[in-house]
């Protein structure tokens, strides 16, 4: 009975001295948790006068496990590699926003401020040149911005391609895990090996989606994605996909979950965590909005330029076209509306009108799928039926500086998308080809008249569409100021060429020194409205007449007026009510680096919880070197002692033979 004991000694140290050089030889390998042995000692044996010990067994060999940690660190570490992935994709956009010299911002102030030498010198064919080129410049770089944020989009959909494809071999693997681990638990002894590199594979999904996980009586685990979709059911793996999103094909991504053939579309806010969401939150939301906020820039700019310019005259009299060319496409094209675009209020968006009837549609804003409620002027979350009989293109229906114009009654049913301000960054252009195209002529002009007593002198004078419908008309209307000192206010008369439109105000205006003094004029159908802008200084005397005059085609060559206009659009408020359009570009850079912040702030909290996270489960599941090597020295001991018994009994055995030979 000695020499079982002495040979269940050897066996069992000799084992664990073998989990010992196991966990030694993967101390460094990745997922791998430490093996320990559970030993306990053999029921003893009753002989004479007590129970006599049978030695030592190995009843199992554990790893160093924790469910609890373990998930811990999967769900932050995919945390962590959404909001990583993601801020590594904002860096990039925001090195297409910079600041100073040679930036967006420069090369608007610069376009605008080119307009100071026209004004200066309206004959000067080198000057109306230099305002061309230097717009020219600026619709360049808002293109090419626009190019370069494009070619990081097409970039990220690809990534995120390649995420779903490694994410389904991940998949299969983990089900053909499952596969061993069911037949090796069958034994009732646990496959540590086995359990661990499935738990790392569970740990690399985790850094491209987030995952759960129920683990089956056979040992068999069923992974979830997005929630509830099961990504892993015992030996069967489905798969993800991603494909253009069917309503914006070139800008936005879905993803899919395909089981047994069929398809179904994951929601976003389901995916949790890992970079699959992370490109999907950039692709969908980040990317689209840097590029509208380039684009209502762009929009902004050119609708506030184009309505100058066309209220100017060019150097042979005629009227200036639009300055800035750019298109905003109704997607499918036969839409039964038209579309118009103001400065005030425009948003970084895009809109779907869904037509519910010949003359009723919704209209809705795609960032927060809000709909726009034409009673309330506000976006709300229900849906709300808008009559588009009750508009016309003069009286359009107007919602974040979009003018819907009805043109005709739609079908129940079609759906209609479109995009001002990416499409307006992606087209912008300058229309005009030569210097004799600029506008830099006045249309209307102040003189004073010459029985006029008082101080007031004119400083700038002009007129500028509020609309493009239907631009200015021919001929001007023409009127007289006349200063009354007890009102200090100028009265309006001698009008003519009103025909059947209005001015507003119909009879005085108030004047305060230094302050332009706006009467707006609206005539026809569709309506064409505009504002004539007169700014005077000093104090006239009661009675002082400035007479409103149409210039003739000869003085159009030497007028700069309408250059000073232009150049006045530097303090124009066009964007939140509060945004001159020479602070444009600060706007859309404020947008890009307010996104880009906020996810540098989320990915270093995300991967320090993820670090931590780690370093917990790893205190439990490493490998200590020193401390292995101490056991390694103990168990040896143990052997060597085990071995060293086991000599003893088999000495004693033989002299015990001995004797009865």
């Amino acid at each position: 009975m000695s020499l079982n004991v002495a040979a269940r000694a050897l066996t069992t140290n000799q084992s664990v001295l073998q989990v010992i050089g196991h966990n030694i030889s993967n101390a460094n390998t990745v997922g791998y948790s430490r093996q320990s042995v559970s030993l306990d000692s053999v029921t003893g044996q009753k002989l004479g006068n007590g129970y006599f010990g049978k030695g030592v067994e190995l009843t199992a060999v554990k790893r160093s496990y924790d469910a609890f940690l373990t998930k811990q660190a999967n769900s932050t570490q995919a945390v962590a590699s959404a909001d990583e992935v993601r801020f590594q994709k904002m860096q990039q956009v925001e090195a297409l926003f910079p600041l100073g010299v040679g930036s967006l911002g420069s090369l608007l102030n610069t376009a605008l401020n080119a307009w100071v030498d026209v004004q200066a010198s309206p004959t000067d064919s080198t000057a109306r040149q230099v305002v061309i080129d230097k717009a020219d410049e600026f619709a360049a770089r808002v293109r090419d911005t626009f190019t370069r944020l494009n070619e990081i989009g097409q970039t990220a959909r690809l990534q995120a391609a390649e995420v779903t494809r490694t994410i389904n071999q991940y998949a299969t693997q983990i089900a053909g895990l499952n596969g061993k681990v069911v037949d090796a638990s069958a034994t009732g002894v646990p496959p540590n090996d086995l359990l661990d590199q499935r738990d790392q594979l569970l740990a690399d999904l985790n850094k491209l989606i987030k995952v759960s996980t129920i683990q089956d009586t056979n040992g068999s685990i069923t992974v979830f994605a997005a929630s509830s979709q099961p990504l892993v059911l015992g030996k069967n793996a489905a798969s993800l996909e991603v494909e253009p999103d069917p309503s914006d094909p070139n800008n936005r991504q879905i993803v899919n979950f395909l089981q047994n053939g069929a398809g179904s579309r994951l929601d976003p806010d389901f995916l949790g965590g890992g970079e699959l969401a992370g490109l999907q939150q950039f692709i969908n939301n980040d990317l689209n909005q840097a590029m509208g906020e380039l684009g209502r820039m762009a929009l902004a700019t050119a609708v506030e330029i184009n309505l100058q310019h066309q209220s100017g005259l060019k150097s042979d009299g005629t009227l200036g076209g639009r300055f800035f060319g750019f298109s905003v496409p109704v997607t499918p094209a036969s839409s039964s509306f038209a579309l118009q675009f103001q400065s005030t209020g425009l948003a970084a968006d895009d809109y779907v009108v869904n037509y519910t009837a010949a003359n009723a549609a919704t209209v809705q804003r795609l960032s927060d799928g809000k709909f726009f409620n034409d009673a309330t002027d506000d976006w709300e979350t229900a849906a709300t039926n808008i009559n588009l009989a009750t508009y016309s293109a003069n009286t359009p229906l107007v919602f974040d500086g979009v003018r819907l114009e009805p043109t005709a009654a739609g079908t129940a049913g079609s759906q209609y998308r479109f995009a001002p301000a990416r499409e307006a960054a992606r087209s912008l252009s300058v229309n005009l080809a030569t210097p004799r195209d600029v506008a830099a002529a006045s249309a209307v002009g102040v003189t004073p008249a010459t029985a006029n007593t008082g101080t007031g002198v004119i400083e700038s004078y002009g007129i500028s569409l509020k609309n493009e419908s239907g631009g200015l008309p021919a001929p001007l209307p023409t009127f007289n100021l006349t200063y009354n000192a007890a009102t200090a206010s100028f009265a309006i008369g001698a009008v003519t060429n009103l025909a059947a439109g209005v001015l507003t105000p119909a009879a005085n205006v108030a004047y305060v020194p230094g302050q332009p003094m706006t009467i707006t004029y609206t005539h026809g159908t569709p309506a064409r409205e505009f504002n004539y802008e007169i700014k005077l200084r000093g104090q006239p005397a009661t009675g002082d007449v400035f007479n409103v005059v149409i210039p003739t085609t000869m003085s159009a060559r030497f007028s700069g007026g309408n250059a000073g206009a232009m150049l006045a659009l530097r303090d124009r408020t066009v964007l939140d009510g509060s945004v001159a359009l020479s602070d444009a570009y600060v706007a859309a850079f404020s947008g890009v680096a307010s996104a880009l912040n906020e996810s540098k702030v989320n990915s270093q909290f995300s991967a320090a919880q993820a670090s931590q996270a780690e370093t917990q489960r790893a205190n439990v599941a490493g490998v200590n070197l020193d401390e292995e090597a101490a056991m390694l020295i103990q168990y040896q001991q143990a052997y060597q002692a085990s071995a060293k018994y086991m000599g003893t009994v088999q000495g004693l055995f033989d002299t015990l033979m001995s004797a009865f030979r």
